[in-house]
């Protein structure tokens, strides 16, 4: 039956904006960590509602991200009943084909999947997300060159969306789990997402 997801994404990392990764270069610091969230306002797994559950996932990466070598850690909301978590983590791991299945192979250490409270903050121009007392993530959207609309990023070689990003800046981002991270002032996305195979 298949799967389909769509919704609210963002994400912050440690490089400065804008981010080379996207482009598959390599990240402005020796280690890429980028800390992403979705919240899915509307989307099923074979009949399974996934409706208004949100998702984070923590990424420590070398310089180069296509080399590979992944560590990860996945967090799923705590509201989802035990069928809608394995729904979940079974789609935001890749192993159920669609955009991130591309992305499932450079994975090399799986830190945790866990459950966890998570809030998706949703304002005009800002992201956030918290994750238990692990992780917490702040971004504001950019604005261009006119000085009203953002700037957009379209088809980007690579990334965990396919859809266009806005770019933003992080006011914050605090990790404390699988390891530890923090960061203010570097780059982030903020987008709408839609999966599905």
């Amino acid at each position: 039956m298949g799967y389909s997801v769509e919704g609210d994404y963002f994400e912050g990392c440690n490089c400065t904006v804008s981010c080379p990764c996207i482009y598959t270069s390599p990240a402005i610091n020796d280690t890429c960590e980028v800390f992403l969230a979705w919240h899915i306002r509307q989307g099923q797994k074979d009949g399974v509602d996934l409706r208004d559950l949100n998702v984070a996932l923590a990424v420590y990466s070398p310089k180069q991200m296509t080399d590979g070598g992944w560590n990860v850690a996945l967090y799923l909301d705590d509201h989802a009943t035990a069928e809608q978590a394995a729904a979940l983590g079974a789609i935001f791991s890749g192993q159920v084909g669609g955009h991130l299945a591309a992305v499932a192979p450079l994975i090399g250490k799986v830190s945790g999947v866990s459950s966890a409270p998570i809030t998706f903050e949703l304002a005009y121009g800002k992201r956030g997300v918290h994750v238990g007392d692990v992780l917490r993530v702040e971004v504001d959207e950019l604005t261009g060159g006119d000085g009203t609309n953002p700037i957009v990023i379209t088809n980007a070689p690579f990334s965990a969306v396919a859809q266009p990003m806005r770019q933003g800046r992080t006011r914050e981002i605090w990790y404390r789990d699988a390891w530890h991270s923090d960061a203010a002032g570097t780059n982030g996305f903020i987008t709408d997402f839609r999966y599905e195979a």
